[in-house]
């Protein structure tokens, strides 16, 4: 009875342990600075995470002992094992060497890259994908922060666009201190402006198969990893500086010929906003990040974007800053089989916010909603006030 007992006791313990989570932070092994954007996931299963902009991470549900792997396009590689729970786990990456002066054989080696990239890409274009995404929006008027919403939701997506989406948990809060600005769409914005291979727009300029002859491509460098070299591409437009245009960098594998990172700069975007006006046209910048190590095309994983305006509204000057992180932390095939919302330009967040019943007990100590210095400060306000619940204003 008793060796019963304690094989039931350690079969108990066994099983509590089996399955539990890591959280970390990855950091340059030579300056120490926290890394953004890193892939983490465990092998040999679809479990995979990306960093934050603070380079934490967590994976939750990992069977012990366990193997990871963290990947960057400017860092080597690295593999790990685990055999238990971590809690403050530490990953130093080592830079990956960087060529700054590739010897010249070709001029057209750049436009030549991102052609063969996009030409790969676009033979899967009509590819869907299916995922669970956390997205987390912050908003800042003139350098204070004054609203917060975030988001768990499925994901159907392709490399054109976010087909659908389906919101599963989420919280708002938003100051009143007699100034409000609010961008009613800016998840449609957010996904509309970066992680894409196709930008196919109605208006202005951007990189695509057809429009690389408007563009000034060249190879910025090399960055030198163990199986390939990854080639830093810039596409820079030549044209009219007055219209929508993005200027892309592209990192590509020189071999594979994978798109792994992808960073905008975009100008003049054409946006309305109701009851202000704008003294400088909105810049957006975003950073998309693109995992290729299973599947023959890259995917998305994050895009991370911020949105700068300069309004003038009711005589006074408006300087709103709008960013936001989409993490998509798991691809999921089954959840094809739910009907999705069609994701148009159209479709309100504070009409989506509002659909779902906020649940604290859901968002108390949730191990995946990380956050950064800047998000940290903004939602232990929100939180300081009780603000946080579905579309509360304090």
């Amino acid at each position: 009875m008793r060796n019963c007992l304690l094989t039931v006791f350690l079969l108990f313990v066994f099983t509590t342990i089996k399955a539990q989570t890591i959280q970390g932070k990855l950091v340059d092994e030579i300056t120490g600075e926290a890394i953004p954007f890193v892939s983490i996931g465990v092998m040999g299963t679809n479990n995979t995470t990306v960093t934050n902009d603070a380079g934490e991470f967590i994976l939750k549900n990992v069977n012990f002992p366990v193997k990871l792997r963290y990947s960057h396009v400017s860092y080597f590689m690295l593999e790990q094992e685990l055999n238990g729970p971590a809690n403050n786990l530490i990953v130093k990456l080592k830079p990956a060497a960087i060529n700054l002066k590739p010897v010249v054989v070709d001029p057209y080696r750049g436009l030549k890259l991102v052609k063969a990239a996009l030409e790969k890409a676009a033979g899967f274009s009509t590819q869907h994908f299916y995922g669970n995404a956390f997205y987390r929006q912050l908003t800042s008027l003139n350098g204070k922060p004054s609203q917060v919403y975030e988001l768990f939701y499925d994901l159907e997506f392709n490399l054109s666009k976010v087909k659908g989406w389906i919101a599963k948990q989420s919280r708002f809060a938003e100051t009143n201190d007699g100034i409000a600005f609010s961008m009613s769409n800016q998840s449609y914005l957010t996904f509309s402006l970066a992680g894409y291979l196709f930008e196919e727009k109605k208006t202005g300029k951007t990189v695509t198969l057809k429009s690389l002859n408007d563009f000034e491509i060249s190879i910025e460098k090399y960055i030198e990893q163990k199986n390939q070299d990854i080639a830093v591409v810039s596409c820079k437009y030549k044209g009219n500086k007055k219209q929508f245009y993005i200027n892309s960098t592209y990192y590509i594998g020189v071999e594979d010929l994978k798109i792994y990172r992808l960073e905008n700069s975009i100008f003049n975007l054409p946006i309305k906003l109701s009851g202000s006006s704008s003294k400088i046209p909105p810049i957006a910048t975003t950073i998309a990040t693109f995992n290729g190590e299973k599947t023959p095309i890259p995917v998305i994983e994050n895009i991370s974007t911020k949105l700068y305006l300069n309004l003038i509204a009711g005589g006074r000057t408006l300087t709103p800053v709008i960013s936001s992180m989409l993490t998509i932390y798991q691809l999921d095939k089954t959840l094809n089989t739910q009907k999705f919302t069609e994701l148009t330009k159209n479709v309100k967040d504070k009409a989506i916010i509002e659909s779902i019943a906020y649940n604290p007990i859901f968002w108390k100590d949730n191990p995946f909603v990380k956050q950064t210095t800047l998000e940290e400060s903004s939602i232990k306000m929100m939180e300081s006030k009780s603000a946080f619940g579905t579309m509360i204003d304090p």
